[in-house]
């Protein structure tokens, strides 16, 4: 955030920054959305939470270029820095949307949340179903192109909405689910919700690190679209980076909906014993 800058090393954010970032944007994004929109919480503070560390992004895609240019940094040693990177604004931002739904009452959070919250969160979490591989698949290699897509004409302010909108359905998700299973004579309300995310964060961090990745890869094509011709030695290695970009992308969705289908289940029983 531009009135953090001061307090970075040498004005770019690391990733524990980015974190915090996160949370904090995901509660003032909320905050000033209920005060100002208050019949459109859930959508205003998605936005909000996207625009608010436009700066921070904008550093370490500055940060990014140079390690590479002038640094020597191999490039795809660069890109999964930077994804780590964003990944932790992510976390920050599913942290702090969760945090508003494990604080305020309950209705209210329905009420607020009402766009990323489901019908099927009536259904206990100890009985949570996954679906099957197949159909996780199809939905998160939907999305994944949609972080794709959405980075092309909108850059890291597309990429950025979709992070902070998947981190406002986690985190709204995981802490409405943490409550109603601890209001069914479950364990305590904090302890209900780190098993909630014990029992999803490994698929989470995967289909997080791909939709990160496939958004910087279009980024970085966006980018190379305007400065670059089509048959120059820079586009291709900025197309090279890309592919790899997407190749690892598309194994990490691959890996999510196996874990997500397969040891989700698992998981849930073991952390609900």
């Amino acid at each position: 955030m531009l009135v953090l800058r001061r307090l970075y090393p040498e004005g770019i954010p690391r990733g524990r920054h980015l974190f915090a970032e996160g949370v904090w944007v995901a509660l003032f994004g909320t905050a000033f959305a209920w005060w100002l929109f208050p019949n459109e919480v859930s959508l205003i503070a998605v936005f909000l939470a996207a625009i608010l560390p436009d700066d921070s992004i904008e550093r370490v895609l500055e940060w990014n270029r140079v390690v590479i240019v002038e640094r020597g940094w191999l490039p795809l040693r660069a890109n999964l820095t930077l994804t780590f990177k964003l990944m932790m604004i992510f976390l920050g931002c599913t942290v702090g949307f969760s945090a508003i739904g494990l604080l305020l009452p309950l209705e209210v959070v329905e009420q607020l949340f009402s766009h990323q919250l489901r019908t099927a969160l009536t259904e206990p979490f100890p009985e949570r179903q996954f679906g099957s591989v197949g159909a996780l698949l199809l939905n998160n290699v939907y999305v994944l192109l949609f972080f794709f897509v959405i980075a092309l004409p909108f850059r890291h302010g597309g990429v950025m909405l979709a992070v902070a909108w998947n981190a406002s359905v986690w985190g709204s998700t995981f802490s409405v689910l943490a409550r109603r299973w601890a209001e069914l004579d479950g364990p305590g309300l904090a302890e209900a919700w780190l098993r909630v995310m014990a029992a999803c964060a490994p698929h989470m961090g995967l289909e997080a690190a791909a939709y990160v990745l496939a958004g910087l890869a279009g980024v970085f094509l966006s980018k190379a679209l305007v400065k670059h011709a089509i048959d120059s030695d820079a586009m291709l290695s900025i197309l090279k980076s890309v592919g790899i970009m997407l190749l690892l992308a598309g194994g990490a969705v691959i890996l999510g909906a196996v874990f997500e289908g397969v040891a989700a289940p698992v998981l849930v029983g073991w952390v609900t014993r």
